[in-house]
């Protein structure tokens, strides 16, 4: 057998001890132009630097109040689960497809066989490409909902997974806005007008309780600062200037844009004396400091105060120096299409709101085939060939076909306050007249209606004028310890042409008479 070598050469750096001038040569970092690099320092203020050492450590007293969970379950604690999951839950969000399936294969065998037969027990309206699983297998979720009925137990389900009860729904159907509140203590944290997405410090206002619930103890948490370094800053090591790539002098900010000042303030006075340092806090939680003391490297430590005239984290309600951490939900997975879609727009030529169902319960809403033209006279409709043989008469013609999937809302005032009421369209193309469907998507329903009450009423702001986008759709996203968190979000977005149906006045068409 025949053996290979291959032989390279490789160039290796000798550090020797035994070359002292070549040592002292390195230490010395000489430039050749110092007046050059004097007016360098000059340029970045250096002349007039204080003699300071880095710091070492960082050392944050704090209070650190915990938000409150609305149970004592895990998908309730906003110290674990994202404010996104918690507020925008809705009642059988946990129903998916899977777990339906799952669910009602492990519990077959516990159906009474009375039902053994019953279609409305099976899977139905499953949206591709589960369809083909429609009326053939039971579904977990009808079992659920008929549990009492069927005689399943409770402890049947919950052996299946089932969450023992339901989320709070925090949706205000005449705002078609979430409105929740949270309490940290004596301080209540109000999420007003949530649209739906993501859940932050920026979106709750805050006020005190008139309890007198006790502030937890202060705590020391120390951590390691570390310098700050952006794009364009000079380096901290010998005779090293800027990156020519990025020019933080040329950004030219508005008077309005503080941020921007702030950056070419602090890139014109040089990056060596700004520190970076985490507080390392838990999740969940209000968090005011009241001290800071700074340890630098030559054993020295500096006591530093909160400020207390601006902040640029400041929560409506509280001081400059709470903060509020939240656990929330980093870049989660959104569902390729919504479960419910619904337009909504002011029709000013009309007087009324329409709501324009796009898609319910996963499917498309798909306009029916429009109907043969139908001429009434004498409340008889006749089809086919008109034969004139008399005199003139006249019938009523609606001059706008409305849409099956549109829906509208008129003005009410009722009880002394002004909404918008949902109403039902009639169909004038049949005899007797008939009234049309009402809406299907549960984004056009309100849960708590009696039958005293409509169906669904907006608030005269809930609708701009541009018009809106509603939409119903699962979020996948995952809690502080690891676990996934699913929710359905509705959220609604601004349109930037409000639908209109361009209806006109109906009218009295010539007709003659007929054999």
């Amino acid at each position: 057998m025949t053996y290979r070598f291959d032989l390279h050469v490789r160039l290796e750096a000798v550090h020797s001890a035994h070359d002292p001038v070549a040592v002292r040569e390195a230490l010395r970092a000489q430039v050749h132009d110092p007046l050059w690099f004097l007016g360098r320092q000059w340029q970045l203020g250096e002349h007039d630097g204080s003699d300071a050492a880095s710091p070492a450590l960082v050392h944050a007293t704090v209070t650190e109040t915990p938000i409150t969970g609305r149970s004592a379950a895990p998908e309730d604690d906003p110290r674990n689960t994202p404010p996104e999951a918690i507020v925008e839950s809705e009642a059988e969000q946990w129903w998916t497809v899977g777990r339906r399936v799952r669910v009602g294969q492990a519990l077959r065998s516990s159906v009474p066989q009375s039902h053994a037969n019953d279609a409305t027990l099976l899977l139905a309206g499953v949206p591709p490409p589960y369809d083909a699983l429609n009326a053939t297998v039971f579904d977990g979720l009808q079992l659920s909902r008929k549990r009492v009925e069927l005689g399943l137990a409770d402890s049947l389900f919950i052996d299946a997974g089932v969450p023992a009860a339901e989320p709070r729904d925090d949706w205000d159907p005449s705002e078609l806005a979430y409105s929740a509140t949270f309490a940290a203590g004596a301080t209540t944290l109000r999420l007003p007008s949530h649209d739906g997405g993501e859940v932050d410090w920026y979106s709750v206002t805050t006020e005190e309780a008139n309890d007198a619930t006790p502030a937890p103890p202060p705590v020391v948490r120390t951590s390691y600062p570390t310098r700050m370094s952006y794009d364009g800053a000079p380096h901290p090591r010998w005779w090293q200037i800027e990156r020519p790539g990025y020019d933080p002098g040329a950004v030219a900010p508005h008077r309005t844009e503080l941020a921007s000042l702030l950056m070419v303030q602090l890139t014109a006075s040089h990056d060596d004396e700004w520190f970076t340092a985490p507080l390392v806090s838990p999740t969940g939680s209000l968090v005011a400091i009241s001290e800071v003391q700074v340890d630098d490297v030559m054993g020295l430590s500096t006591t530093l105060r909160s400020a207390d005239d601006w902040t640029f984290y400041r929560v409506s309600g509280r001081g400059p120096n709470e903060l509020l951490v939240w656990p929330t939900a980093e870049s989660p997975l959104r569902g390729t299409s919504p479960l419910d879609e619904v337009l909504l727009g002011v029709d000013e030529d009309a007087n009324v709101i329409w709501a324009i169902e796009e898609r319910v319960d996963g499917h498309a809403v798909v306009e029916p085939e429009k109907e043969p033209d139908v001429v009434f006279v004498d409340g008889e409709g006749v089809h086919g060939e008109v034969v004139v043989s008399g005199p003139t008469r006249y019938r009523y013609v609606p001059s706008t076909a409305v849409p099956r999937r549109w829906h509208p809302y008129l003005a009410s005032d009722a009880g002394g306050v002004m909404r918008f009421v949902q109403g039902r369209l009639a169909d004038l193309t049949t005899r007797p007249v008939t009234v049309r469907p009402g809406p299907t998507s549960r984004l056009l329903r309100d849960p708590a209606a009696t039958a005293a009450d409509p169906v669904h009423a907006l608030s005269r702001h809930a609708v701009q004028r541009d018009g809106l986008r509603l939409e119903r759709r699962h979020i996948l996203g995952r809690r502080v310890d690891g676990q996934p968190a699913l929710w359905v979000q509705r959220r609604r977005s601004p349109l930037a042409v409000p639908p209109a149906s361009e209806a006109r006045f109906d009218v009295l068409d010539p007709v003659v008479a007929v054999e």
